[in-house]
């Protein structure tokens, strides 16, 4: 399964999982104190679209990206371990041509992913050395390729941080939204009449307060798991990739033995 199409599939997860949970809490906490807070049950919107759900299935895009991220990471960790690409006994030199393009073919035959970082790597290095025979020029194209590598991999995590910087963002509203509408509510002539127009009244801020407190607190609570998750994913998959650079440092380009053109 490609890149692209994995993260689509990701993505219809994700909004069906998060229809799932959304719906399951409604049903357990709907109309209580928790509903209102988690799901802004009870506020003025039409349920189920709310500012707090939209927040939940923001939450859930970014958890089935950060699982398409981790699988990535996964699949390279088995790439690397289990691809046998290069040779690993000592006593092993490449000194031929044949022996270096053998490697080359091989890796051409059996790359599960296009965009593995481990046959990148191989296939960059092996074809300049064929090309130019010299080891600082193979190292010098390994260090571009990494570091292209490394740029490539921060580029998929840009989507994810989007989402993380969106959901403080909905919350934030949500509270500008809270309080705008508490003040708008308050009307002193009102405030200052009947005990019964009094007790409405404060009825009325502390649900507008409440409805702008709870979105901060789902907010910064969805985003500081997110947080987590990401810089987490993100050290492993850079992890993957510096262990990929030092298999060919260590395999491919130290086994070189310089031959005339």
């Amino acid at each position: 399964m490609n890149y692209s199409k994995r993260n689509w599939v990701a993505l219809g997860i994700s909004c069906g999982a998060a229809f799932i949970v959304i719906s399951f809490l409604t049903v357990l906490i709907g109309g209580k104190p928790a509903g209102d807070m988690l799901l802004g049950s009870t506020s003025s919107w039409v349920y189920p679209f709310t500012l707090h759900n939209l927040m939940h299935l923001f939450f859930f895009i970014g958890l089935g990206q950060l699982w398409v991220r981790w699988l990535s990471s996964y699949e390279e960790n088995v790439f690397l371990e289990k691809s046998g690409f290069l040779p690993e006994s000592e006593n092993i030199v490449l000194d031929t041509d044949e022996s270096i393009e053998a490697i080359r073919i091989n890796v051409g035959n059996t790359i599960g992913r296009a965009d593995a970082f481990l046959p990148d790597l191989i296939t960059t290095c092996v074809n300049r050395y064929l090309k130019s025979r010299s080891v600082s020029d193979t190292i010098a194209v390994l260090n571009s390729t990494l570091d292209l590598n490394l740029h490539r991999l921060d580029l998929r995590y840009s989507v994810i941080r989007y989402i993380v910087w969106a959901i403080p963002t909905f919350g934030f509203i949500g509270t500008v939204v809270g309080i705008s509408s508490a003040l708008g509510h308050l009307d002193i002539n009102a405030f200052m009449g009947a005990h019964a127009d009094k007790v409405v009244q404060f009825k009325t801020l502390t649900s507008d307060l409440g409805f702008a407190f709870a979105t901060t607190i789902v907010a910064l609570s969805l985003s500081a798991v997110l947080v987590f998750l990401l810089n987490i994913v993100q050290s492993g998959e850079e992890d993957v990739l510096n262990k990929s650079g030092r298999y060919v440092l260590t395999n491919l380009i130290n086994r070189l033995v310089p031959q005339k053109k």
